[in-house]
């Protein structure tokens, strides 16, 4: 009888201890997900804010290449043409629909 006393009772401290584990477990998971939250807040707001980045740098390199900087001048010329282009395409697909 003593011995499935001591046998129970190294049991249930076994059990305890899993409960705790599992409690502190659960509480590091609610944080982790927390933090994953953040981060992914953070990610996508970081990324919006490349992408206005982007933008603004194709802004200053159209104004650049208007100014006359030469550097940036080509690379107007070829978008203008590619853009001329892209219109000539449309104007020739409206005169063979009409």
């Amino acid at each position: 009888m003593m011995e499935e006393n001591i046998k129970f009772n190294e049991l249930e401290s076994k059990v305890l201890d899993l409960l705790e584990n599992y409690t502190k477990i659960k509480e590091e998971l609610v944080v982790l997900e927390s933090e994953n939250t953040r981060l992914k807040n953070k990610l996508r707001d970081s990324q919006v804010h490349n992408l206005n980045l982007m933008e603004e740098v194709k802004r200053l390199k159209v104004v650049n290449g208007m100014s006359g900087n030469q550097e940036y001048k080509k690379m107007m010329k070829l978008k203008m043409n590619k853009l001329i282009k892209e219109v000539d395409s449309c104007i020739a697909q409206i005169k063979t629909n009409s």
